[in-house]
């Protein structure tokens, strides 16, 4: 089957490689998602989260929600709208379809004053690579609504070209890990800025109310907000990070992806 992709979209491949995200509005319909978030709610009933009693959501992120994974009604997130996207990402080479589209997270509201972290902030695959062509993305499907503040993964737009900048200008050693390449892209002067403590709304200004060209790249903080079936395709170099919600109801996120090389670590 041939698939196709709205190309007049602001939501298109020209998006997706000059900020390293786009949405995919409507991937799978209402009814799906609402079916899936069905599903989740019945294995939160299994801990004592009831969707009915708000005083059960004492737990902001409920764990071992694994069992899932293999719930058919997910299958649904693979239409032909995102795996034309998806293709489209690809420039037309090869690459698998996941068995499944990744792992649940929900986050309940919190008592926390919503902000931009200052931690947590990671990319998802090794840096030293080729920017260009992809040999990975990551997949970040809505089962719900995300309003603004609402929970949405928080995303450094335009960050996959400076971290890619970066690591092509200092490079590595060929041995350094994880840990090592985090400490490393720590001293840029954005990323150590972003991780710096500071006035909430200093920060929010600064990082979000505006873009910040840095060495030529448009640089801002964005929320993954959308309504129920929406996918983010986003690179794996871009930042990203979990933010509080602060809305009224849970956010619902299904998060996975697909990857030719193992994300930078293995042979292709």
């Amino acid at each position: 089957m041939t698939r196709t992709i709205d190309t007049d979209s602001d939501q298109n491949i020209a998006h997706f490689r000059a900020h390293g995200w786009m949405r995919v509005p409507q991937a799978f319909g209402a009814e799906a998602a609402a079916a899936m978030r069905d599903a989740v709610w019945r294995v939160l009933a299994e801990a004592g989260i009831d969707r009915d009693r708000r005083a059960t959501w004492t737990v902001e992120r409920p764990p071992h929600l694994q069992k899932l994974k293999n719930d058919p009604v997910f299958r649904a997130v693979g239409s032909d709208r995102l795996l034309a996207a998806i293709d489209a990402v690809f420039e037309g080479r090869l690459h698998d379809i996941p068995k499944d589209w990744g792992a649940h997270f929900v986050a309940f509201p919190g008592d926390m004053e919503w902000n931009i972290p200052t931690g947590g902030w990671h990319i998802d695959a090794r840096p030293t690579g080729a920017l260009w062509p992809v040999t990975g993305v990551k997949t970040f499907a809505l089962l719900g609504d995300v309003e603004p503040h609402g929970g949405g993964t928080l995303m450094v737009s335009g960050s996959h070209r400076l971290v890619h900048r970066w690591f092509q200008d200092n490079p590595p050693p060929p041995s350094a890990r994880n840990a090592e390449l985090r400490k490393l892209l720590m001293a840029h002067p954005y990323v150590r800025d972003l991780h710096a403590p500071g006035d909430r709304d200093e920060r929010i200004a600064r990082f979000m109310d505006r873009a910040e060209e840095v060495d030529g790249i448009p640089l801002r903080v964005v929320e993954t907000i959308g309504a129920a079936g929406d996918v983010f395709l986003v690179h794996p170099l871009v930042m990203h990070v979990a933010s509080t919600n602060k809305a009224a109801a849970p956010r619902f996120l299904l998060s996975g992806g697909i990857t030719t090389d193992m994300w930078g670590w293995g042979p292709g």
